[in-house]
């Protein structure tokens, strides 16, 4: 679902005010749609966050998934409003003018409809505790287009090597790591063959790190767990889950891109 910028806009006081949401529970609501926020302090205004979360998930099936919800949110039920002429007929007429509107489904519950929505999919999920390096090399075989490596250490050559292999056959690979001692000391030359983004530390102390451990697969699989890309993980009590997911895909690729501007 892609909407333009005015209507992103216009929708904040029907997230935000309609059913009035504190800072918390808005990133606990978007936070269900693919964010990894934490409320604390220097939390932005509310409008700010929530026009910011909209612009993170347009062009995605979470922000359709999202309008839905607001429609339907257990808080409605919490306070007197009518759900038609409070939310679904004043959002139509923001919404049709990017080809959308609520529509009643055969539940009677209003649900956004229009042209470019992405299908409901079937979400296939492979969980993996033994040879998860092999696992992984036959995910990566199996790309086509692009090969996105986030994670906090990366020494394993068996992996590297498959990385350069498919590199080679024209993927694009592109490779997020700590700027440290141990992926300096591991003597791949990642530069020389992938476009590779080294993230030194950060925060107030400059001492928080990079710590994600997943890749995406031509936007349509997920590798995710506690396994680092590293020679002492094959050794450790390590998992996997090997998601094949559009859309799960889509939220770790956003959170790739954001990892790139640390």
């Amino acid at each position: 679902m892609k909407l333009d910028m005015v209507a992103l806009k216009q929708l904040v006081p029907f997230i935000n005010e309609v059913c009035y949401r504190t800072g918390s529970e808005l990133v606990d609501l978007f936070n269900r749609f693919g964010s990894r926020d934490v409320y604390g302090r220097g939390f932005p205004s509310r409008k700010d966050y929530t026009l910011d979360k909209l612009k993170q998930i347009n062009e995605s099936k979470q922000l359709e998934l999202l309008l839905n919800e607001i429609v339907y949110s257990r808080i409605n039920l919490e306070i007197d409003i009518d759900i038609y002429s409070s939310l679904v007929e004043p959002m139509n007429e923001i919404i049709r003018y990017c080809g959308y509107k609520f529509e009643k489904n055969e539940q009677g519950e209003f649900i956004v409809t229009g042209e470019g929505l992405i299908p409901d999919e079937t979400i296939e999920i492979q969980a993996s505790f033994e040879n998860i390096q092999r696992d992984i090399r036959e995910q990566l075989d199996q790309a086509l287009f692009t090969i996105w490596v986030s994670v906090a250490w990366f020494t394993d050559r068996v992996l590297f090597e498959k990385l350069k292999e498919m590199a080679a056959q024209g993927v694009n690979v592109q490779v997020i790591i700590n700027n440290d001692d141990i992926n300096r000391r591991t003597g791949f030359d990642f530069e020389s063959y992938f476009e590779t983004y080294r993230v030194n530390g950060f925060g107030a102390y400059q001492d928080n790190i990079l710590h994600d451990k997943f890749c995406v697969i031509d936007l349509k699989t997920t590798i995710n767990g506690s396994f680092n890309w590293t020679n002492r993980a094959m050794y450790n009590q390590e998992n996997i889950n090997i998601i094949h997911s559009h859309t799960t895909s889509e939220t770790y690729a956003k959170r790739f891109i954001e990892n790139k501007e640390l």
